[in-house]
């Protein structure tokens, strides 16, 4: 991805520079114009510095600026990626995890929370979060163990419509 973009800004700065091609030689300043290049003097009767004239536009010059802003974004992003991980908002510390999550449909879910090693079983909708259960210790390392623990709480052999859904989830996981 980020070498399509290099590529793409690439071609778009070498078509700028393509582009810009030569320019008409300048016409020779106005009378008027001389004047107002012309070093003022001040009340003081020290002159002020002449105007440098402005260099045309490079596009070299433009295309070494994208360059550089384009390696010190992708520096930032390296440096961020290798250090910054567990400093950002949302990756969580050490002693909050979310194991695993199941979409359940139209904004629900159901999630495995790790706390400083204990387990629990979460129902998550758009109002609330409501506690299944509290998973046992041993459940980690068999495969399935989500599985097994979302039947004991929940029938999946048949459908559940959402309001029976919601009316099981607001009454704290209990009749679940």
């Amino acid at each position: 991805m980020l070498r399509r973009m290099v590529l793409l800004f690439g071609l778009l700065a070498g078509l700028g520079l393509g582009a810009q091609g030569a320019k008409p030689a300048p016409l020779p300043p106005t009378a008027s114009e001389r004047e107002l290049q012309a070093p003022l003097t001040l009340d003081d009767g020290k002159p002020t510095p002449a105007q440098a004239p402005e260099a045309p536009a490079s596009g070299w010059r433009a295309f070494g600026s994208l360059v550089l802003v384009l390696g010190l974004a992708g520096a930032s992003l390296w440096g961020l990626k290798k250090y910054g991980r567990g400093r950002l908002p949302g990756s969580g510390g050490g002693r909050l995890r979310v194991e695993e999550t199941l979409a359940l449909g139209d904004r629900r879910f159901v999630s495995i929370l790790d706390v400083e090693g204990e387990r629990f079983l979460l129902a998550l909708t758009p109002q609330s979060i409501s506690l299944l259960s509290r998973l046992d210790p041993g459940d980690r390392g068999e495969p399935g163990t989500f599985d097994e623990a979302l039947s004991r709480q929940v029938d999946l052999s048949r459908p559940v419509p959402v309001k029976e859904m919601e009316a099981l989830l607001k009454q704290g996981g209990g009749g679940l």
